[in-house]
């Protein structure tokens, strides 16, 4: 891991776990018909499996794709990139200063734990909490996020993440 991205600290990153904490409790008081999942919201997910990402800034040469695809953006870059060790990642990011928001997002992950984000290139956020994909099949080429997509969310709450799909990078929350 290098220094830069081992080291660094972001005040935003707290305030997503805490973003995350809220959103689980209210999930919890909201939807009782999720008892014996393994995790009854993507917001329990990401407080077990959840990682710190560091933000970074966007690199020259990262060309921006189009606003409001993040999923499949950053799918298809990860893909683009799978040489360089790559990984699509999704979770919730904190957008860029003046801006203000926590948003479901998705991007791509080094194996420093380094986010490239190819949506917000122009001026990448800066926080992000979630998990790093392994498994290429589970990436969301066509759009819909891995744990915004009912479809693609909804196993994975059930029934847990299966061994070997999440990728050991980034910083424990």
């Amino acid at each position: 891991m290098t220094e830069s991205a081992a080291t660094f600290t972001n005040p935003g990153e707290d305030e997503l776990i805490h973003v995350i904490r809220q959103y689980a409790q209210l999930t919890e008081s909201v939807s009782p018909g999720t008892a014996g999942w393994r995790h009854p919201s993507q917001y329990h997910l990401l407080l077990e499996h959840g990682r710190r990402f560091t933000a970074m800034p966007s690199p020259p040469d990262l060309v921006g794709m189009p606003d409001r695809l993040c999923y499949s953006n950053a799918a298809r870059y990860a893909r683009a990139h799978r040489s360089e060790g790559l990984l699509y990642a999704e979770g919730l990011a904190l957008t860029h200063e003046g801006l203000d928001f926590h948003l479901p997002h998705a991007w791509v992950v080094r194996s420093d734990g380094a986010v490239l984000d190819p949506t917000w290139n122009d001026a990448p956020g800066r926080a992000y909490i979630g998990v790093a994909v392994t498994d290429m099949d589970l990436w969301p080429y066509d759009g819909g996020g891995l744990l915004s997509d009912f479809e693609r969310a909804l196993p994975l709450m059930r029934d847990g993440i299966p061994d070997g799909v999440l990728a050991d990078v980034g910083r424990p929350l």
